[in-house]
C-alpha cells in the first residue's frame, strides 16, 4: 500500500480531488484539517511550553510500592 498526502487550501479543490480519486477506483481516503495559520500554531506551542502541574499525581515511589506489594523483588532466581 502507498500513501500520498496533499495539502489543499481550497475546499473546492478537495472535492475535485476526491471525485478524481473515486473515478480512479481509490475507495479509501482521509480528509483532515491541518494547522496552517501561524497564529494557531503559536497558540498551541504556548500551551505545550506551559506544561502541566504534576503535583496531582502524588508520590511515584508510593505508587510503585502499592502496585508491586504482592511481589518480592529481593529474591534471586537461579
Amino acid at each position: 500500500m502507498n500513501q500520498i498526502t496533499f495539502e489543499i487550501e481550497n475546499k473546492k479543490d478537495v472535492n475535485l480531488l476526491i471525485s478524481i480519486a473515486e473515478k480512479l477506483g481509490i475507495k479509501k481516503y482521509v480528509v483532515s484539517k491541518s494547522i496552517t495559520k501561524e497564529k494557531d500554531s503559536k497558540d498551541l506551542f504556548k500551551i505545550i511550553d506551559a506544561g502541566v502541574d504534576i503535583s496531582n499525581f502524588g508520590d511515584p515511589s508510593q505508587w510503585q510500592r502499592e502496585t508491586r506489594k504482592d511481589r518480592n523483588l529481593n529474591l534471586r532466581i537461579r
